[in-house]
């Protein structure tokens, strides 16, 4: 598999970039990013992911292998499967699938009965919903609700920032969301390399599975 300085000097010179151009848009030197490059030195988690934001593509394209196809596909029996994996916590996401320079980012969200995802998505990009099981409030920052059921869809722009919440106190609610990357917040981008994380409350961020 190839290091992590090998991965941000192919992502860079797929873009057709210098290190210049990198280090004066980023904000980091020069220097630092080509000895990064050639796995010189080690970089912050902060630092990567600035770098992921930069060039657009979510944290975990730096360390997944390379694909296989050049398309991905999950099953029907897959998503489920990681409904039932992720259902002990009151809020959980999964990537769906991921592969270098993605620009959507497919996330399975389960959110338990009466539960509510703990933080706004703050990202500014356009945004797909779709109600696969259950009832949603679809809350913004500016205090805007509103309901989804089963089979809706819903397409907006992610500012004002929004979060969803289970409408019903019975029954769990499973959406996908598709959207440009990277979405979630720093702890969660690095337990998504493990396939799933669980949203917790602010005390307790969460964990991945």
């Amino acid at each position: 598999m190839p290091s992590l300085g090998t991965r941000l000097r192919e992502l860079r010179q797929q873009r057709g970039l210098t290190l210049e151009q990198v280090a004066e848009e980023s904000g980091l030197s020069v220097s630092f990013l080509s000895m990064v490059e050639r796995d010189k030195v080690s970089i912050s988690v902060d630092n990567l992911e600035r770098l992921a934001r930069y060039y657009n593509v979510h944290m975990v394209h730096f360390f997944n292998g390379p694909d296989e196809s050049p398309v991905l596909v999950t099953r029907r029996a897959e998503i489920f499967q990681r409904v039932t994996e992720t259902s002990k916590g009151p809020a959980a996401v999964t990537l769906l699938a991921n592969r270098p320079n993605a620009r959507l980012e497919p996330l399975l969200v389960h959110i338990a009965p009466g539960m509510e995802e703990p933080h706004f998505r703050k990202h500014e990009a356009d945004t797909l919903v779709y109600i696969l099981e259950g009832q949603a409030y679809l809350i913004s920052e500016s205090g805007e609700q509103i309901e989804l059921n089963q089979g809706d869809l819903a397409y907006y722009v992610n500012f004002p920032h929004r979060r969803f919440a289970n409408a019903s106190n019975t029954q769990p609610l499973i959406l996908i969301i598709i959207t440009a990357p990277p979405t979630s917040t720093l702890d969660e981008l690095i337990q998504a390399r493990q396939g799933a994380w669980l949203m917790g409350t602010q005390n307790n961020p969460g964990e991945s599975l």
